[in-house]
C-alpha cells in the first residue's frame, strides 16, 4: 500500500489535552477508521465480549458472551430464555464491549448498534457454522431446536480507547 493510499484511507489529527486526574499533558492520535479496521482491531481482544441490552423497564443489562464476526455483523449464540434475548426483542439497541486487559495494553473496543434475534430454523441453519465453534456442543438438537437463537448486531458506531483513552481514541461511524 502506498503512502497516498494510506492517507486516503484514514484521516488523522493530533491533539494535546491535559488529563483532569493526573494533570499530565496527553498527546493523542485520533484516526477515523473503517468497519474493516474495527473488525481487525476487535479480533485482537479475543472471542469474549460483554453484550449490553436494555430491559423494558430501562434497566441496563450486560453479560459476557462468545462473539464472532460474520461479514459486517457480530454474532452471538444464546439460549432462547436469556434476558438479553427478551430485551433485544423489545429494544434493539445494544452495545458490545471487548474488555481491557494487560495483553492489549489496557486498550478496549466498544461497538454500538442494532440487534435482532434469529429464531427460525432456516435462519439458525444459515448461521450455525459461523461462530467458530461447534454449536452442537450447546444445542445437540441442531438448528431446528427452539432452545437457542442467534443475536445479530449491525454496528453503527465504534470506539477504541488506547490505554483507557490516555493514549488516544479511534472511532468509526456508519455513513
Amino acid at each position: 500500500m502506498t503512502t497516498r493510499q494510506v492517507v486516503s484511507k484514514i484521516s488523522c489529527r493530533r491533539s494535546s489535552t491535559v488529563c483532569r486526574f493526573t494533570r499530565q499533558n496527553i498527546v493523542s492520535d485520533s484516526m477515523a477508521l473503517t468497519l474493516d479496521d474495527i473488525r481487525a482491531e476487535s479480533e485482537r481482544f479475543g472471542r469474549l465480549a460483554f453484550v449490553a441490552t436494555v430491559s423494558p423497564s430501562g434497566t441496563p443489562y450486560a453479560s459476557p458472551v462468545a462473539v464472532a464476526w460474520h461479514g459486517e455483523t457480530i454474532l452471538a449464540f444464546l439460549a432462547s430464555n436469556e434476558a438479553k434475548v427478551a430485551n433485544v426483542r423489545k429494544n434493539p439497541r445494544v452495545s458490545v464491549h471487548f474488555a481491557v486487559s494487560p495483553e492489549t495494553d489496557w486498550d478496549s473496543c466498544v461497538l454500538w448498534g442494532e440487534g435482532r434475534i434469529i429464531d427460525d430454523t432456516e435462519g439458525r441453519r444459515g448461521l450455525w457454522d459461523k461462530m467458530g465453534y461447534d454449536c452442537n456442543m450447546f444445542e445437540p438438537g441442531g438448528p431446528s431446536a427452539d432452545s437457542h437463537v442467534f443475536l445479530v448486531v449491525e454496528p453503527s458506531r465504534a470506539l477504541i480507547l488506547r490505554n483507557y483513552g490516555l493514549k488516544g481514541r479511534d472511532s468509526w461511524r456508519r455513513p
